[in-house]
């Protein structure tokens, strides 16, 4: 037995690295680097969203439009669930492989 301490996710890992139903894909460099340039680039049109959103939502709230603020804020969240799920569709696919 090893002298060293393991953290909860070391010991979680091991335990799944025998099973079939649990195994964990090993990512090449290649696979991190372009998930984390799909990361990157949808960080950026989700603040991008929140910029313009924002700005339209100050407009409404200082023209007295306070139902649009709502409507503004709602479409914020859909704007970036919307930008999620395409981001974990492309992050998907470079995790397969393809």
């Amino acid at each position: 037995m090893s002298d060293e301490l393991k953290s909860a996710w070391e010991i979680a890992l091991e335990k799944m690295e025998g099973r079939e139903d649990m195994a964990v894909e090993k990512l090449t460099q290649e696979q991190k680097a372009a998930i984390g340039e799909i990361r990157k680039k949808y960080q950026a049109r989700v603040a991008e969203s929140e910029i313009s959103t924002q700005s339209r939502i100050k407009e409404a709230l200082q023209s007295g439009a306070y139902d649009e603020v709502e409507k503004l804020q709602l479409h914020l969240t859909e704007d970036k669930q919307r930008l999620n799920r395409e981001m974990d569709k492309e992050v998907e696919k470079i995790r397969k492989g393809n």
